[in-house]
């Protein structure tokens, strides 16, 4: 899966010196400029694997074993005390599926787990949605698997690899640009797209996301910049895990090359700095569970699957909203964007139908005027997940922000924040700041904003909240509609204006 666009960095006690200087280092989310492109898809066939080397799998088995009304009954008690107080909350006030749990919650039948095993197969990350388990295994040890009776298929195949190391030499100077004005509020360099949502007011009233808990699903996160520790409103984070490690810890390890962190560093920072006059994030009072899905070296079939797992992880452990800005760069083609067929997306469609709140980015493959024309790909297509394009700092549509409609013709990207030159935290100086650009950077500044939003409305369904951010749209609010080109969406929402929206569902 892909990310980024581009960031500069500069110290703020440098800024009267350097007024005018900002470094721009070329990032790749969704492959917006030519200088930064997507890495290819790797993808692997069963013919194409070589006895004696292990590989990572995905196993999907046939069912969950068939228990009888009573076992079943007995499983779903079981599963109530294992899943977060508040995860259970959400799902008895807001799930759209029948009852409390369903056969996709149910955990992955054990003996087929314990065969697996007996294979000499490791047995990775399991997903109760996929009803299957990724593996490391090789070629014999797959085929065992394979013709297990309770085994539906063996697919993903990947070549695992050392994770990238950092450079030894020292990296050269990224080109100079221009550095904007110097903000003079609280924001700092977060100012603009704050005051893009219209954000400020909930701040000022208390909604500053405190007591919701936000899931980012990315690639790591570098946690050393002081906009996370600042004494007043430090990072809170209630969970993490790192699915392509398959272990709770999700900060970049001794030597690993930035690609496997910084995305998720960026994209945190515009949601929980709080370094007054550099830059405060949008929910910075909010808790967070970090979720690593992604791995940085390269793109394959299987991290849809991490992705899945991490939105179970989220779900179950009482996230609120989610917020992801991953995609299988190349996975798909644009008449599979039809909300059922990528992984990410059926994902998505089970973890809103769990009352979950979703934010996803619509990427930066550019748009037209032309409806009939979409550069949109999963998992922006899912149903109720909001998917989110980008406006430049004047608030005109970002050139790269991807168009819709979905392969079905519904309306995609719904919304769109402020998306090119985004401040947040920088990986250079723990002190400093940095810019970046992409729908990649548009959708957390508005997950955050929602976070905000939620404090507001707890009570709120996903189509209540869906109501609230669209009919706030400016684009919406001039012309009483959608954008006709799929470009705009209902445009920028004003969270002022919807936290004080009536509970209404919009007409379909």
């Amino acid at each position: 899966m892909t990310r980024g666009e581009n960031l500069g960095w500069i110290r703020p006690d440098r800024r009267p010196i350097l007024f005018g200087l900002a470094f721009l280092i070329g990032w790749t989310v969704f492959g917006s400029t030519a200088a930064a492109q997507p890495k290819p898809l790797v993808v692997l066939t069963e013919v194409s694997l070589i006895d004696g080397v292990s590989y990572d799998a995905w196993v999907e088995f046939k069912d969950k074993g068939s228990p009888s009304l009573e076992k079943r009954k007995e499983i779903w008690a079981a599963l109530a005390k294992e899943f977060h107080p508040r995860a259970l909350a959400r799902r008895k006030a807001q799930r759209s599926f029948p009852g409390l749990f369903d056969e996709r919650d149910e955990p992955l039948v054990q003996e087929y787990l314990r065969g697996v095993a007996a294979t000499g197969a490791k047995i990775q990350v399991p997903s109760r949605w996929l009803n299957g388990v990724t593996v490391v295994a090789d070629k014999a040890q797959l085929e065992m698997i394979k013709s297990l009776p309770y085994v539906k298929t063996v697919m993903d195949f990947h070549l695992r690899k050392p994770r990238s190391q950092a450079p030894t030499a020292a990296a050269s100077v990224p080109p100079a640009v221009g550095l904007p004005a110097k903000a003079s509020s609280l924001y700092g360099v977060s100012e603009a797209q704050i005051r893009r949502l219209n954000l400020a007011p909930l701040h000022e009233a208390g909604y500053t996301g405190r007591g919701v808990r936000i899931a980012v699903i990315d690639c790591g996160f570098d946690l050393s910049s002081a906009a996370f520790h600042h004494p007043d409103h430090p990072l809170r984070i209630v969970a993490q895990r790192d699915f392509v490690e398959n272990d709770d810890d999700v900060l970049p390890r001794p030597g690993l090359h930035r690609t496997n962190y910084e995305h998720g560093t960026l994209v945190l920072g515009t949601m929980a700095a709080y370094l007054p006059e550099v830059a405060v994030g949008s929910a910075f009072d909010a808790d967070f569970l970090l979720c690593n899905a992604e791995d940085g070296d390269e793109e394959y079939y299987l991290e849809e699957r991490w992705f899945v797992a991490a939105l179970e992880y989220a779900e179950s452990r009482g996230a609120d909203l989610v917020t992801s800005s991953l995609v299988l760069y190349g996975g798909y083609k644009h008449d599979q964007a039809n909300g059922r067929t990528a992984i990410m997306t059926q994902g998505f469609n089970i973890a809103t139908g769990n009352g979950l709140i979703c934010f996803t980015a619509a990427g930066n493959d550019g748009h037209d005027a032309d409806p009939a024309v979409a550069k949109l790909g999963p998992p922006g297509d899912a149903a109720d997940v909001i998917t989110v394009g980008a406006v430049n700092v004047d608030g005109t549509i970002a050139r790269f922000s991807s168009d819709g409609p979905t392969a079905d013709g519904r309306l995609k990207p719904e919304i769109l924040s402020q998306g090119n030159r985004v401040g947040t935290v920088s990986l250079l100086d723990p002190k400093g700041f940095s810019y970046s650009s992409g729908t990649s950077l548009a959708t957390p500044i508005i997950a955050g904003a929602g976070a905000c939003l939620f404090q507001a409305h707890p009570e709120w369904t996903v189509w209540d909240f869906r109501k609230a951010l669209f009919e706030s749209g400016d684009y919406f609010s001039r012309e009483g509609k959608p954008d006709p080109a799929f470009v705009l969406g209902y445009g920028v929402p004003d969270l002022s204006r919807a936290a004080g929206l009536k509970k209404e569902k919009l007409s379909e």
